[in-house]
């Protein structure tokens, strides 16, 4: 293990268990609850750009494209992604846009400013959540893991397994309005050289629907910096949902930082397509 002072960032907002974090806060942010027969699925496709240098002094450019496919059966929800990343970091940066609940951004401390441009796979993720509807309230419970199929050796990923569990609620209210709150922990593994620690995260916000087929939602975001020698990071997002056909969905986010451990900007795009 290094001596030296570490940075640790994390990025995200949290976000649902089967959704993207492009569309996350533009669908109905809280768990809904379903017959026990009803059941349905979805793959889609997403990109993100995040841009900012997190307290640092060293910019950094992360672009993710990502796939995958969530499925619903009653109230248990399933959910699988993988990333595809291109970024221009500080050759001592690692980004790991696979992260649960965030996105860990680590480097050595050793403020090396010289940057470089890599681009491969990133780290997949698992997740799984389980609705519980409690009288007016829609509520879950879920966990994920990430698994390490980036490549430690470009920088984009940390080669290691980290895990994480979740709580949400929401509260449908007259006129379309749906309050929201998440609570996220994350266990993180430990990579070789760099000192992290497990983090919490929190979202709340409002959700809107401003017609039968399109929906916004504001919200504020809150996690803990891995690291002790880097900020937490605060945010405010904008999330706009719509639906383009009867299973075509299209989700358009925006968030900006409100600390100096969080992203100046975070742009993000999703297509979702149900069977």
């Amino acid at each position: 293990m290094r001596t030296s002072p570490i940075i640790a960032i994390l990025l995200a907002a949290t976000v649902l268990p089967i959704s993207t974090q492009a569309s996350a806060q533009a669908q109905a942010l809280g768990p809904r609850p379903s017959p026990r027969d009803d059941q349905s699925g979805e793959v889609f496709a997403g990109v993100d750009y995040q841009q900012g240098d997190y307290g640092t002094g060293a910019k950094v450019d992360t672009v993710s494209t990502s796939v995958g496919v969530a499925l619903r059966k009653g109230r248990l929800r399933l959910g699988a992604a993988v990333p595809y990343l291109r970024t221009t970091a500080p050759v001592d940066v690692v980004v790991s846009q696979g992260g649960l609940f965030g996105t860990p951004l680590l480097a050595s401390g050793s403020n090396q400013t010289v940057r470089t441009s890599r681009e491969g796979l990133g780290d997949a993720t698992l997740q799984a959540a389980y609705d519980i509807p409690i009288g007016g309230f829609a509520t879950s419970l879920g966990g994920g893991v990430k698994l390490p199929t980036a490549s430690r050796a470009k920088g984009l990923g940390t080669g290691k397994v980290d895990y994480a569990v979740n709580a949400q609620v929401a509260r449908p209210l007259r006129g379309g309005i749906t309050p929201f709150a998440s609570v996220g922990y994350t266990i993180l593994g430990k990579p070789d050289g760099f000192a992290v620690r497990n983090t919490l995260s929190g979202t709340a916000g409002t959700r809107v629907a401003l017609s039968s087929r399109t929906s916004a939602a504001l919200s504020y975001s809150y996690e803990q910096s891995a690291s002790q020698a880097l900020a937490d990071r605060q945010s405010i997002g904008l999330g706009l949902g719509i639906a383009l056909g009867h299973k075509l969905n299209l989700g358009l986010q925006g968030d900006a930082g409100l600390s100096r451990g969080a992203p100046d900007v975070k742009l993000g795009l999703r297509l979702g397509a149900g069977f």
